[in-house]
């Protein structure tokens, strides 16, 4: 009769690679916390004696689900879309998987979808909440919580500064002759609208140029278009959108106004999602999607986070010039 051989454990390998168990945990479960050179050791070592973490047993033996849950206000938009294929990626090195949904901007479903996977996830990322604070901060304190682009005090987030980029392209547009320039907003409720309008408003008044505030929109492509008869009759050189995707629309409607981009009008977009979508290329601000939804699920999946609930991770966005901009036009 044939012994059964016992399943390999975390002490074995530790034993094997000669580091302590712990390390070998966080292999598994935060290899981005060690060097290189020591997760491929303790990988090698893994692989020869046939472990393999079983990560949602360790997860139900903790009381907590091997997954994450992301709710995004529109997954359509491509910035949610880069968002989400780098916190899959960072998410699939520590064997947890990614429960999505989307909200259509939402205040009430995002409150339920929230309620709905706390109960199937060991935490959610929020991008772009429109909940309330204190709504944030109850949910918070029943599950571990991460916000992408919004800031509450007492919960953690990872959001992107766009202050410094935006600065930039408003000097870009004021030495290239613009005098009067536009501001199209996002979402009322949206955290990311408020500070981009805040830093463009300010940056304006310092560079000595008229900013007119168009009405809000919620940033969809048909928005941009629709805004044109706005733009055009507010006499302005330049339009700063809330980002690429209302910008683009923008684009095409002056297009069908007869307007040329930047002969006519310059157009600036947020986000640097759709260079290689829209003609001419979109001079923009990159939010660098792909390292918040790193660093979103990073955050959420380390311990020691918890010590530093209050402080947001800063990822500061850079300028991209490309054609969408040009010299101001004498009449537009």
């Amino acid at each position: 009769m044939s012994q059964r051989t016992s399943p390999t454990k975390l002490k074995d390998v530790a034993e094997a690679a000669g580091v302590s168990i712990s390390t070998v945990s966080r292999v598994f479960s935060n290899p981005e916390r060690l060097s290189p050179a020591t997760v491929q050791h303790v990988r090698e070592v893994a692989a020869r004696m046939r472990f393999s973490p079983n990560v949602l047993a360790r997860a139900l033996k903790r009381g907590v689900a091997a997954n994450v849950g992301l709710i995004v206000p529109d997954i359509t938009n491509p910035y949610m879309t880069a968002l989400l294929k780098a916190a899959q990626g960072r998410s699939r090195t520590s064997g947890v998987g990614v429960l999505v949904a989307d909200t259509d901007d939402n205040t009430e479903i995002e409150r339920q979808v929230a309620e709905q996977l706390a109960r199937q996830s060991r935490g959610l990322i929020l991008s772009a909440p429109r909940m309330s604070a204190s709504h944030l901060r109850e949910i918070a304190a029943t599950i571990p919580v991460v916000l992408v682009n919004r800031v509450v005090d007492g919960v953690p987030s990872v959001v992107t500064d766009s202050e410094w980029a935006l600065g930039e392209l408003v000097s870009h547009l004021r030495e290239l002759g613009h005098r009067r320039i536009a501001y199209l907003p996002g979402p009322s409720g949206s955290w990311a609208n408020r500070q981009r309008r805040k830093a463009v408003t300010a940056r304006t008044h310092e560079a000595g140029l008229e900013l007119v505030v168009l009405d809000g929109t919620a940033a969809t492509y048909h928005d941009g278009i629709a805004a044109v008869d706005r733009v055009v009759a507010s006499g302005v050189t330049g339009v700063i959108g809330f980002d690429d995707v209302v910008a683009s629309g923008l684009i095409e409607g002056l297009r069908r106004h007869g307007r040329t981009v930047p002969d006519d009008v310059s157009v600036v977009g947020h986000d640097d999602i759709l260079a290689e979508l829209v003609q001419p290329g979109l001079t923009t601000v990159a939010g660098h999607s792909d390292r918040v939804g790193r660093l979103a699920v990073q955050r959420l999946l380390d311990p020691e986070g918890e010590q530093d609930r209050e402080t947001s991770i800063v990822v500061r966005a850079t300028a991209v010039y490309r054609s969408s901009t040009g010299p101001a036009a004498a009449n537009v």
